[in-house]
């Protein structure tokens, strides 16, 4: 027989920090937890046997829904938000632009990205300024994302006014993101500025569209990908809408998921120099450039432990949100339909029921002995199932290439007197992001 989950009550004040609040609710009870009543009420969820179920073996009951509302107005129906029959085909389609094929194609537009990073933390070396290492990785990051969609068809001046409205979308998503269990019709402050700014990159995006299709020639970039793929099953091609909301998702998946990695792990080995060695000296041992080359990549495998400890840690999106189309039971707990579900992989990261000393950052647990299918059963910082996160590699390739050049050429450390603060903004990143004193190596 199963019951409802337990109830955790809202206090007066504490949506003024919600990340927070999940995370303190979380902590307190077994996998899953009721906070608040009515229309506020939502399910969060952090067993990995409940996760199981709602990712992999009953997925097709949990949909984005309702919850994705705030993500729509800009991301429309792409990869992230679209469900069913759309989904599915979208998935089709876009699955080639993320093959290994695609990733070596832009192996030059992420080294030289990588390259200008390096050259500008040169040049903040020499002084002692510390490096605001966020800000700079989404820099890093922006660039490579217009780089590979756009290769050298799109001028510094475009790209420039294509990174600040991307993040002033980016900006205007995050303050939106917990609106979900608001009606459509209630005011929220910024809101007019936010669709203004989706407007505006709409624009831009629907004219590089435009001037790509009337263009002679197709450059060997991801846009050029997605406008020549033909849907297998019906030989159709992907609409201009549908290539502009699969833009769009590029870019807000693309603009900080990534970044945010690269601070947090640039973080960690700041708090850990010998584990910032150790990673140092595998790099010297692997190649006597200043960065690997793509094929020296499979062969850096405590670099690789590295990042698997960063997502852990810090995995890219902290919550998910999902639905429930028909009532189910969650182990002894039943789930109504329409149940409005918060996943939480930061806390599942984190149990001690399945890592030791979880609070550590400890990159061997990912070695063959220890990392079991305990640990493999509660670790899904990119998802778990058919909806698992289509660019994975492509993350983990941008990160490996930046985290080697810069552990490769640089000492650091965090500046003195700043506290690092986590604050969730779609990602979960530090808060006044993170300054860092570099010297060469």
């Amino acid at each position: 027989m199963t019951c409802p989950p337990p109830t955790a009550t809202l206090r007066p004040g504490q949506l003024r920090d919600p990340f927070r609040l999940l995370m303190d609710v979380t902590a307190r009870h077994d996998g899953l937890v009721r906070l608040g009543r009515g229309p506020l009420g939502v399910y969060i969820v952090s067993h990995p046997d409940y996760i199981r179920r709602i990712l992999v073996t009953h997925s097709g009951n949990y949909i984005k829904g309702p919850l994705m509302k705030p993500f729509r107005t800009a991301l429309g129906n792409g990869l992230v938000t679209s469900e069913g029959e759309l989904w599915k085909r979208q998935r089709r389609l876009m699955q080639p632009a993320f093959h290994v094929r695609q990733l070596q194609l832009m192996e030059s537009v992420i080294v030289a990205a990588v390259d200008r990073a390096v050259d500008r933390w040169a040049a903040a070396a020499e002084t002692g300024r510390p490096v605001d290492f966020l800000d700079d990785c989404i820099e890093l990051n922006v660039e490579i994302v217009l780089g590979a969609l756009f290769s050298t068809s799109i001028d510094p001046a475009r790209a420039q006014r294509l990174r600040e409205l991307t993040s002033e979308v980016f900006a205007g998503l995050a303050s939106k993101v917990w609106t979900f269990f608001l009606p459509s019709w209630f005011p929220l402050p910024g809101v007019i500025r936010y669709r203004r700014a989706v407007a505006a990159l709409d624009a831009e995006v629907h004219a590089l569209i435009a001037e790509r299709r009337a263009a002679e020639s197709t450059p060997e970039d991801l846009l050029g990908l997605l406008l020549d793929t033909v849907d297998a099953e019906t030989g159709a091609h992907m609409s201009d809408q549908q290539l502009r909301d699969e833009i769009f998702t590029l870019f807000m998946s693309g603009y900080e998921t990534t970044a945010t990695g690269l601070t947090w792990a640039a973080y960690e080995l700041a708090r850990h120099p010998e584990i910032a060695a150790k990673l140092a000296a595998e790099l010297d041992g692997a190649t006597a450039r200043p960065r690997p080359t793509f094929a020296e990549l499979r062969s850096l495998e405590y670099g690789k432990r590295v990042i698997d400890e960063v997502l852990r840690l810090h995995p890219p999106f902290p919550i998910w949100f999902r639905s429930t189309v028909a009532a189910d039971d969650l182990g002894p707990y039943h789930l109504p339909a329409n149940a409005k579900i918060v996943l939480n992989p930061h806390m599942t990261h984190r149990d001690p029921a399945y890592w030791s000393d979880p609070e550590t950052f400890d990159p061997d647990r990912f070695t063959v002995g220890r990392f079991g299918t305990e640990q493999r059963h509660a670790y899904y910082p990119f998802g778990k199932g058919s909806r698992m996160c289509i660019g994975e590699r492509m993350s983990q390739t941008i990160t490996q290439v930046a985290l080697s050049a810069f552990t490769g050429t640089f000492e650091f450390s965090v500046a003195p007197g700043f506290e690092v603060v986590p604050q969730y903004v779609v990602t979960c990143q530090p808060k006044g992001g993170l300054p860092l004193i570099l010297r060469r190596r």
